[in-house]
C-alpha cells in the first residue's frame, strides 16, 4: 500500500492555495469531463509559426460494443442489500455519468436489490468530505476522485481504510491499491499530433526539438506530468523519474517556454492540435478519443503517464458495508469492461480486457504491451511535493528563473 505521510496542516494549506491557483476546483475528474476553466491568459506568448491547419475529413465513430450480461460472481442474489441505499458522490455528469450509472450504480442495484444515489460533490468539493466527517455525519457512502487525493485525505483521517476482504485486489493493478482507496479507471496524458503528419514525433526528445518539428506547443498549466515529460526529453529514464530532479526539469522546460502554449482545460490541446494552432501537445487520451477529433489528432503512447481516479469511503460513512461491497462489484471484470466500452478509460480490473473488442482495447491506455511504454504516476511524490511544486511552477511561469529542487 503507498505510504501516507502527508500533514494536516499541509494538506489544509494545499486546498487553500490550489483554491487560489486553480479558481476554487482542482479536480482532475471534473477536468476531464469538461468543468475546467479554460483562462490562459498568463501563459507567455509562443514565437514559432503555428501547425499547418488539418484538413476537417472526420470519419463516424465505431458502433459501441453492446452491454456485457455476464453475471458477475459473488453478485448473484438480488435480495443482498434489499431496502439499503446508498450516496455515491462524484463530480461526473452527461454522457460520463451516464456510463457510471449504466456500468456501476444500475449494474449493483440490479444484482444485490440496493438502491444507489449519485450526488454532485458542487461547489465545495472536498470541503463538503471534510464537512461531513468532521460533524460526524456523513451524507455520502462512496465517492469517485482523482487517486492524487487519496493520500492527502487518508493522512488527514477523513477515510475509512479499504476492508481487502471484502474487495478483491486479485485482478486489480497493483499501483492502483491503496489502503484508503481503490482505482476506478484509468487514463494516460501522451502527445498528441496531427493524424496527416509526415512525420510523426516518437518520444519526448521529438516534443522539445523545435527544428524537426516546427509548430507551437502546447503543455498542460501544471507541474504535475508537466515536470516528467520534461525530464524524459532530457534524457532521463521512466525508471528514473522519482524523485523529480526539479532544477533539471525547469531547465529543460526554459528551452522551449516561448513556443509553448500552457492550458488548463482540458478541451484545449486536442483542439489546437486539430485546428493548427499547436503542432504538438500533451493531452489525456480520453479527448483524443472524442468524435469530433479521433480521426484527426493521433496519441504517441511511449512516455505517457497514467494515472487514475479511486473510489474511497468517508469516515464514519452511514453505510459502509454496502460501500465496500460496491466498491468490489464495481472492480469486477464485468462491470469494469461495460464502463470502458462506453467511456476511453482503462479498466482497473486486468480480465476485462478479454471481454472488450479489439478496437476499444485500442483505444485504452493499458491495452496490451502499452503499459510497457509508459509510467505511472507517483502517488506517494505528489502527496508530500505537490503544494510546494505548483507554487514553483506558477512562479516559474511570472519568472523563467531556474528554481531549486522541492521545498
Amino acid at each position: 500500500m503507498a505510504h501516507e505521510r502527508t500533514s494536516q496542516s499541509n494538506f489544509d494549506r494545499r486546498l487553500t492555495r490550489r483554491a487560489a491557483l486553480r479558481g476554487g476546483a482542482g479536480l482532475v475528474a471534473a477536468s476531464l469531463v469538461g468543468c475546467a476553466n479554460g483562462d490562459d491568459s498568463g501563459a507567455p506568448t509562443p514565437t514559432l509559426q503555428p501547425a499547418v491547419e488539418v484538413a476537417p475529413t472526420q470519419v463516424p465513430p465505431a458502433p459501441t460494443q453492446p452491454p456485457i450480461s455476464s453475471p458477475v460472481a459473488g453478485y448473484l442474489d438480488p435480495a443482498r442489500w434489499l431496502g439499503r441505499s446508498l450516496v455515491v458522490a462524484s463530480p461526473a455528469f452527461g454522457e460520463y455519468l451516464d456510463a457510471v450509472r449504466t456500468a456501476f450504480f444500475d449494474a449493483f442495484a440490479l444484482a444485490t436489490g440496493a438502491t444507489v444515489r449519485h450526488q454532485d460533490f458542487g461547489r465545495e468539493g472536498f470541503g463538503g468530505l471534510i464537512a461531513q466527517v468532521e460533524s460526524g455525519e456523513p451524507v455520502w457512502d462512496v465517492l469517485l476522485v482523482p487517486a492524487e487525493e487519496v493520500l492527502p485525505l487518508a493522512t488527514s483521517g477523513y477515510l475509512e481504510a479499504i476492508d481487502y476482504n471484502v474487495v478483491d485486489p486479485t485482478a486489480l493493478y497493483a499501483e492502483l491499491l491503496f489502503q484508503h482507496g481503490v482505482g476506478a479507471r484509468m487514463y494516460a496524458t501522451t502527445m498528441v499530433f496531427p493524424a496527416t503528419a509526415p512525420a510523426p514525433p516518437h518520444d519526448w526528445a521529438a516534443f522539445w526539438d523545435l527544428e524537426s518539428h516546427l509548430g507551437t506547443r502546447a503543455l498542460r498549466k501544471s507541474p504535475i506530468g508537466t515536470l516528467e515529460f520534461s525530464l524524459l526529453a532530457d534524457g532521463v529514464g521512466m525508471a528514473d523519474l522519482y524523485p523529480l530532479d526539479v532544477p533539471r526539469a525547469f531547465a529543460a522546460l526554459n528551452r522551449i517556454r516561448n513556443a509553448t502554449l500552457f492550458y488548463e482545460d482540458s478541451k484545449q490541446p486536442v483542439e489546437f492540435v486539430r485546428t493548427g494552432q499547436a503542432g504538438l501537445a500533451s493531452a489525456w487520451n480520453v479527448r483524443t478519443d472524442l468524435p469530433d477529433v479521433i480521426s484527426l489528432v493521433t496519441p504517441q503512447w511511449n512516455g505517457g503517464m497514467v494515472s487514475a481516479d479511486s473510489w474511497i469511503i468517508p469516515r464514519g460513512a452511514p453505510n459502509r458495508d454496502v460501500g465496500m461491497s460496491f466498491i468490489n462489484f464495481a472492480t469486477r471484470a464485468v462491470p469494469a469492461a461495460n464502463f470502458s466500452r462506453l467511456q476511453s478509460f482503462g479498466p482497473v480490473n486486468q480480465d476485462a480486457l478479454a471481454l472488450l473488442r479489439p478496437d476499444i482495447v485500442e483505444r485504452l491506455p493499458n491495452a496490451p504491451g502499452r503499459l510497457s511504454v509508459q509510467f505511472f504516476q507517483n502517488w506517494g511524490f505528489w502527496a508530500e511535493f505537490r503544494e510546494s511544486l505548483l507554487v514553483q511552477f506558477e512562479d516559474w511561469l511570472l519568472n523563467p528563473i531556474a528554481t531549486p529542487g522541492p521545498r
